[in-house]
């Protein structure tokens, strides 16, 4: 039993984000999107972000992540410089408008898309996805109520399936809560293989 518990938990770990980073690919050379909306407080309690901490913020856009079936991740797959006129279009998506830099150079050069696309697209993942009320302000989570976000953006999200989305922690403390995403722009299963 628990040898199938330890599988279980590495194939669900595995398929979620939680890989190693493989560092430049080419452009458009992955399986997903994550859309990750962090849970500021959680951030916040071991960040000093004056930006982002402070604001009374709930869940946060971080990022929309390329993504390999298993887990694993591109980072950094071009040299295409963020103009100052998409920063200035798109930073206002994050809660900290620094991030936009980080975002780009980290994970949009791997998505293959424009910088403006990408962060449309970002954008528009983002506003596809229904906060909870509860969760629209800062509020002490921890992990033990993982399960009671879970329940509530499901709620909040009628047209999702279940595991097209999962809640993470950390610390103690829910982190955030990450959605899959094709490449064609659908929510997807979070477990597919």
């Amino acid at each position: 039993m628990r040898v199938l518990v330890a599988i279980l938990a590495f194939v669900f770990v595995s398929s979620t984000g939680f890989g190693k980073d493989l560092g430049p690919k080419p452009p458009g050379q992955f399986d997903y999107y994550l859309l990750t909306l962090t849970w500021a407080p959680s951030f916040c309690a071991t960040h000093s972000d004056p930006q982002e901490c402070g604001h009374d913020l709930g869940f946060a856009l971080h990022g929309l992540w390329p993504e390999m079936v298993g887990g694993d991740y591109p980072t950094g797959c071009s040299k295409v410089a963020l103009t100052d006129e998409t920063r200035k279009q798109f930073q206002s998506i994050y809660a900290s408008p620094s991030l936009i830099d980080h975002e780009w150079s980290t994970h949009g050069t791997c998505s293959g898309l424009a910088p403006a696309d990408y962060f449309a697209l970002s954008k528009a993942d983002v506003a596809a996805i229904v906060i909870p009320p509860a969760y629209r302000t800062a509020t002490t989570l921890a992990a033990a109520d993982s399960d009671a976000v879970r329940q509530a953006f499901m709620a909040a999200n009628p047209t999702l399936a279940a595991d097209d989305f999962f809640v993470t922690t950390g610390n103690g403390r829910v982190t955030d809560v990450r959605f899959c995403v094709t490449k064609d722009d659908v929510f997807r299963s979070c477990s597919k293989q």
